[in-house]
């Protein structure tokens, strides 16, 4: 095989390669904006007389930045729509900061570099909202709690079951939250502390729904 025919072999394998990256995303309601993307790169190989060309052509009209945008915007796009529907207010704004900008990106590490800066700034506050999990744990042991102070048992084991043990698992659920939780919280937000109000209109609606299950 002379270089003439190598390359236009391999300028074939290039068509091939791209129309399989656009038929990946043809039809699929999440992917209009990739598929959009994968398709000009496709023509952009498919009409052009060599691999140089193709390549010139993606550098001019900066083919491979607007591919990464597209797929960039689709994924934010879905995740938008899931967050809106369920709710999640502080993951919303991590698709929602990232629409926000997309279209102005140039340059293909300029988008890697802004998005994770978003992703990472939104990670710390979902971190901080997924704190008030602590409370079902505090609310399982108080129940714990409970089962020893309230156990019937023989006198001998009164003072280890009914006293001992609780307050042994008080200390430790107190120490526990000095040294391990609280710290952990105001290292991502360092005036960080539950706010009870919202808890207690949190377990208001949650006990409210609870009872109309029945």
């Amino acid at each position: 095989m002379n270089s003439s025919e190598s390359e236009k072999k391999r300028h074939q394998e290039y068509i091939e390669y791209y129309q399989a990256r656009m038929e990946k995303y043809k039809d699929n309601p999440l992917y209009p904006n990739s598929y959009n993307s994968e398709k000009s790169l496709y023509d952009a190989i498919l009409n052009s007389k060599d691999i140089e060309e193709f390549g010139a052509q993606v550098e001019e009209e900066n083919l491979a930045v607007k591919n990464a945008i597209a797929l960039v915007k689709d994924q934010a796009q879905a995740r938008k729509k899931l967050y809106q529907e369920i709710k999640e207010c502080i993951k919303l704004k991590a698709p929602l900061q990232i629409l926000d900008m997309v279209d102005s990106i140039k340059k293909d590490m300029e988008l890697v570099n802004k998005v994770s800066a978003i992703e990472n700034q939104v990670s710390k506050k979902i971190s901080i909202d997924l704190l008030t999990q602590q409370l079902s744990y505090d609310l399982d042991m108080l129940e714990e709690i409970e089962v020893y102070k309230t156990a019937e048992v023989p006198d001998e084991w009164k003072n280890k079951i009914n006293q001992e043990i609780p307050e042994e698992m008080i200390d430790n659920g107190r120490n526990d939250w000095l040294n391990h939780v609280l710290p952990q919280a105001q290292a991502l937000k360092v005036d960080w502390e539950f706010d009870f109000d919202l808890l207690k209109k949190i377990a208001t609606v949650d006990y409210c729904l609870f009872l109309m299950r029945f």
